[in-house]
């Protein structure tokens, strides 16, 4: 059994540090353990960034069209939402949550715990998030600054200038609070 069956992270540090949790698109560096490892035994190949037709070039078959593309804020937002919560220790997001239009509860646009400021072909971002007690905050909000920078960089193809991190809070993990258990 390798380390990587027993659970390590094999981030070669020593004792245990935040993990981003599951990410099934956007594997993390080397070192961390993969989903399924080939029955060859053969390490698993990385996957393209950007498939063969897309990446252009004299022996792409595909041609560019014309066109302009864009990428609204909330899509840049929720991207970044989602990135921070996958890390091991985040809570949540802060920001303030309010009825929509259609009766359900959620965060306005632009007060959802993610600020972005767009620049050209980059972006820099600020995060608010709320840290479950017992987790080491710097070493969360360090994880979470490159967790973020480096999903938002993949899927949008532009350039992170900064990610900037704010604890706002530390609340209790969800399992102690839906047992009701305090802080030993």
């Amino acid at each position: 059994m390798t380390d990587l069956d027993k659970g390590y992270s094999g981030n070669g540090g020593d004792g245990p540090r935040p993990e981003v949790r599951s990410m099934p698109f956007f594997p993390g560096p080397t070192g961390q353990a993969q989903a399924t490892p080939p029955p060859t035994g053969a390490p698993p190949a990385a996957p393209p960034l950007v498939p063969p037709q897309v990446a252009g070039g004299r022996h792409s078959q595909q041609r560019e069209a014309e066109g302009r593309i864009t990428i609204d804020d909330e899509v840049i937002e929720k991207i970044a939402t989602l990135a921070a919560l996958e890390v091991t220790g985040v809570a949540t997001l802060a920001g303030r949550i309010e009825p929509g239009e259609d009766g359900r509860l959620g965060a306005a646009p632009g007060d959802r715990g993610v600020r972005i400021h767009p620049h050209d072909n980059a972006v820099s971002l600020d995060l608010a998030v709320i840290v479950e007690y017992g987790s080491v905050i710097m070493e969360v909000a360090k994880v979470v600054q490159s967790n973020v920078a480096r999903v938002v960089a993949l899927m949008l193809g532009m350039r992170v200038t900064a990610v900037n991190v704010s604890v706002e809070d530390v609340q209790m993990p969800a399992e102690n609070r839906a047992q009701g258990l305090a802080p030993a």
